[in-house]
């Protein structure tokens, strides 16, 4: 019963980024204690976690592959990717899986927060002294919002070079 009610929740939400789905808009989200965003119009699904199929000797931060509408898609494991502690999955845990350069993936997320427009003024690019930091080149700004700073991940930098060629070996071979 548990299950059901969180699915219904996901659906709803799923159901809100359908609606809602308009530029400068982004689906909020917390990895350790830090809350990111990435842009709506990449996010495909947002689906509870379950554990995907372990590929062995792949980069430590590609969690597995899941099936997801029929396809197979790499899971990456973001607090693996942040070097952050690893961390228990739970009933909040989700996948958010998105687009990026043509393929999909998943993302694998301590918990969604919301579905946040922000304002050109409430957008702060990164410094050079941040984009310089190897540790943040995925975040292409922070938002601000009330009290809370968002960090906007750059889709097409979450992932490194090498890190996309190993998910599209998977494509073409993901056993």
């Amino acid at each position: 019963m548990e299950n059901t009610t969180k699915d219904e929740t996901l659906s709803m939400v799923n159901n809100n980024l359908i609606k809602s789905a308009t530029g400068n808009q982004y689906v909020t989200f917390s990895i350790g204690e830090s809350e990111y965003g990435i842009d709506i119009m990449l996010v495909q699904e947002m689906i509870r976690y379950s554990k995907p199929t372990t590929v062995y000797n792949s980069n430590p931060a590609i969690k597995g592959v899941t099936n997801f509408r029929g396809k197979v898609i790499p899971v990456i494991d973001m607090h693996r990717k942040f070097n952050l502690p690893e961390k228990e999955f739970d009933e909040y845990t989700v996948v958010i899986v998105i687009e990026v350069n043509g393929k999909n993936m998943g993302m694998i997320v301590d918990r969604v927060s919301d579905i946040m427009s922000f304002k050109d003024e409430d957008l702060q690019p990164v410094d050079q002294e941040f984009a310089e930091d190897i540790k943040t080149r995925h975040v292409q700004s922070m938002a601000k919002a009330d009290e809370r700073i968002i960090m906007l991940l750059d889709p097409d930098k979450i992932l490194t070079t090498n890190e996309l060629k190993e998910i599209n070996q998977m494509g073409e071979n993901p056993m």
